[in-house]
């Protein structure tokens, strides 16, 4: 004998149907005639509320957008603020045409490293401002695209626009 699902559905039906019969429609619709057997349970004390709210903005990454635009994306996705894109974009444009690999060596110390073109001041040594920071352990790290926009990000917090000439 095989058992699916119709068939476990009709024995649900018939079990109720019976137990409806037996039970009765006036004695399932009547209400008591004695005390509150039905009360009205407060549940509040059980409710967890948040006791904060917040909001975070996820920006959908079009495939078919230019790299700029796309990498603009992944910066607001990683936490730079959403009203700051356009100006991170422009930015990221003007200092490695939005080549991720982007490294100039002709730039003081080191060069500078990754699409936002982070100088090496923020990263070499081992006490240098990112790696206090727990973001990477040498300059060379800038050059994976998520590294470079976070590091970015901890270097606008701190300076703005001021290392990438200002605003």
């Amino acid at each position: 004998m095989t058992i699916n699902a119709p068939k476990i559905l009709a024995g649900l039906i018939t079990a109720l149907l019976a137990i409806a019969a037996v039970v009765g429609p006036d004695r399932a619709q009547s209400e008591p005639s004695s005390g509150p057997p039905y009360s009205t349970l407060d549940v509040t004390p059980y409710l967890i509320l948040p006791k904060t709210t917040t909001t975070t903005t996820i920006v959908w990454i079009d495939p078919l957008s230019d790299a700029c635009t796309q990498l603009s994306g992944l910066a607001v996705n990683l936490g730079w603020p959403i009203k700051q894109r356009a100006m991170l974009q422009k930015t990221m444009k003007r200092e490695s045409n939005c080549v991720v690999m982007a490294h100039n060596s002709n730039d003081p110390g080191e060069g500078s490293f990754g699409l936002m073109q982070i100088n090496s001041f923020w990263c070499s040594g081992q006490n240098s401002f990112l790696q206090q920071r727990g973001l990477l352990t040498d300059c060379q790290s800038l050059l994976d695209p998520k590294i470079n926009l976070q590091a970015s990000l901890i270097i606008w917090q701190n300076s703005r626009w001021n290392p990438w000439g200002g605003k």
